[in-house]
């Protein structure tokens, strides 16, 4: 681009002769021999005006005039690409030949100069132009491409449904993308046709940030959805969970879920109801993810049969198994955990229900009994490792996950942990960085409980005076690595609680000694493509909802946000599709009707 426009002047002289060469500029009458003895070419056209008239010449001179910057700009590239084409640049080594050489010198300045060009120059603008198109429409055929792909991989390994899209397509000129006729559905024990609707989805992007960052920061300028229609269900007769809280909290465990049909099924443990629950990720609120017992399918199998939670009224608890409630006193839950198969197949081994006469708890699992329990029948049969190996390294490795600060209205604290919230807790603002596994140079943070304050409190080491010592939470560096910063503690004196974040104290508290160091951010995350979101305009959203025994009248307020990734701390595609989810169903006014 430099070059031609170094050459902008002499390739404005080149473009009168190429214009006046074109057909419809040829001269019907012999050129008029200048007093330097030179020929003026279009002399009918000067005739034509000196005599005050307009005849079918001068109409034709007219549409050279109409288009005279055009051919400059043209002739500036096409003198760069002629005077560069025979000295190989851009790869073109075939044209190096002697009389390829002399062909395209016939199509540089001298040469079109000298009248003998014109056909070679046109060839290379149509060529050039043929690539300059070509190239739009491979890169909107890609970016359609890339759009559908990543759909298809976010919608069940992050929201754990389909996502329908009817038709995507792209303009590369205006950066706007159009996706219509969208459907999200329902996940499983939901009976309603559909979570979410959309007749259109118009994204304009920030083409020059993405092609300037090679694709690594995708700015969204605007969002605009059309047609929003949302249906709200709840699993109970008056109310229970709703399929909308369901997507969320898979949208929470997405980032370690292993991917595949066959997942691993953890043992969880509830300490407000002292219970183990046995169910793939994520946790059920109030509970703490344990160790995996077992591999099973998530999406049905041949053989295999789904497993439902049953709720036990009489011992106050939940049982897993195939089939249907055995009793008055079970409950059965309205969706199915994961398939395992009745009868054995090969490379699969007995699950056993379980009962501990201590804790008056049934657990399942794969032999062996657990300390002090009694083995009772078998349940279904399952893997002891996942035969395809898509999950055995996600769950045996170490993940960096974020730890957020949770408050608890009735304990008047905060806490910090890994997703999900424990039970009565809100989930606040994401801390810091660090690993759900113990890696070389970590220890464990573990919750402590203090009696005489009734408050948690997190530290490594062991139990201070007047604390009980409860569970590890997760695992930080006791001396600083590469990319870590220091986690300092806080002591809020009004609270009577201790805090841990980076930075300078909140409001109310007093800073105190570093005690450990901890990711700001996950490393990994600067390779990943960065997604901002700016304006948001989702309004006239209609909505319906419903339990198993009523429906209910719903309203959802507009939405509107000026700089949505700012706002929500959202700057990847999961982050900002879970925010977009929480806002939207967090509009949601219910009344019963």
């Amino acid at each position: 681009i430099c070059f031609c426009a170094g050459l902008g002047t002499h390739a404005q002289g080149v473009a009168h002769v190429a214009v006046a060469r074109l057909p419809w500029a040829q001269p019907s009458k012999p050129p008029v021999k200048m007093p330097n003895g030179a020929e003026l070419l279009g002399a009918p056209l000067l005739e034509a005006e000196a005599q005050g008239r307009r005849c079918s010449v001068a109409r034709a001179g007219d549409r050279p005039r109409r288009v005279q910057r055009v051919a400059k700009f043209l002739a500036a590239v096409l003198v760069g690409f002629a005077c560069l084409a025979p000295y190989d640049v851009g790869g073109f080594g075939a044209w190096r030949t002697p009389s390829r050489a002399k062909e395209l010198l016939a199509a540089s300045p001298v040469g079109l100069a000298a009248g003998g060009g014109l056909v070679h120059t046109l060839l290379i603008l149509v060529f050039t132009i043929a690539i300059i198109v070509g190239a739009a429409h491979a890169l909107q055929v890609a970016v359609v491409k890339a759009v559908e792909v990543a759909i298809e991989t976010f919608d069940r390994d992050y929201l754990g449904v389909d996502v329908n899209i009817g038709e995507i397509s792209f303009n590369i000129f205006v950066g706007r993308l159009f996706v219509s006729n969208v459907k999200v559905d329902n996940p499983e024990g939901y009976s309603s046709d559909g979570l979410l609707t959309a007749d259109t989805f118009i994204l304009d992007l920030n083409m020059v940030r993405t092609i300037l960052s090679l694709g690594r920061e995708i700015e969204v300028t605007e969002l605009k959805v059309v047609g929003v229609a949302a249906n709200l269900e709840f699993n109970g007769y008056l109310w229970g969970k709703s399929n909308a809280m369901t997507i969320l909290e898979n949208l929470k465990s997405s980032t370690t879920r292993p991917k595949g049909d066959i997942q691993p099924v953890y043992d969880f443990w509830h300490s407000q109801n002292n219970e183990h629950t046995f169910h793939c990720e994520p946790a059920w609120p109030g509970e703490e993810r344990k160790d995996v017992q077992f591999f099973a399918y998530t999406q049905q199998a041949p053989q295999t049969e789904p497993v439902y939670d049953f709720w036990n009224h009489y011992y106050q608890e939940h049982i897993f198994r195939i089939g249907e409630s055995q009793s008055m006193l079970e409950k059965k839950g309205g969706t199915a955990h994961f398939y395992a198969f009745k009868e054995q197949v090969p490379g699969t081994e007995p699950v056993f229900e379980y009962w501990h006469p201590g804790n008056k708890e049934h657990t399942l699992h794969l032999e062996p009994a657990w300390p002090m329990e009694e083995r009772g029948e078998i349940q279904f049969y399952a893997f002891r490792a996942d035969p395809s190996g898509q999950t055995r390294g996600l769950v045996n490795k170490a993940t960096l996950k974020p730890v957020y600060d949770f408050w608890h209205s009735s304990g008047q604290q905060h806490t910090f942990h890994h997703l999900p919230a424990w039970g009565g807790e809100t989930e606040k603002t994401l801390q810091f960085y660090a690993y759900d596994k113990e890696v070389d140079g970590t220890e464990a943070v573990w919750d402590f409980w203090h009696a005489e304050t009734g408050k948690k409190r997190f530290h490594i080491g062991e139990a201070a005076e007047g604390e009980v010592k409860r569970s590890p939470l997760f695992y930080v560096f006791t001396e600083q690595v590469a990319d870590t910063e220091p986690v300092y503690e806080f002591y809020h004196e009004g609270n009577q609680e201790y805090n841990l974040h980076f930075g300078e104290a909140w409001e109310g508290e007093e800073k105190r000694e570093v005690k450990f160091y901890a990711y700001r951010e996950d490393p990994a995350d600067r390779l990943k493509t960065k997604v901002f979101l700016k304006k948001v305009a989702i309004d006239e959203i209609a909505a319906q909802s419903s339990t198993k025994l009523a429906g209910m009248k719903v309203r959802v307020d507009d939405m509107f946000y000026d700089d949505f990734s700012t706002e929500f701390s959202a700057t990847d595609a999961r982050s900002v599709v879970k925010a977009l989810m929480g806002e939207l169903f967090g509009k949601v006014n219910l009344k019963l009707g």
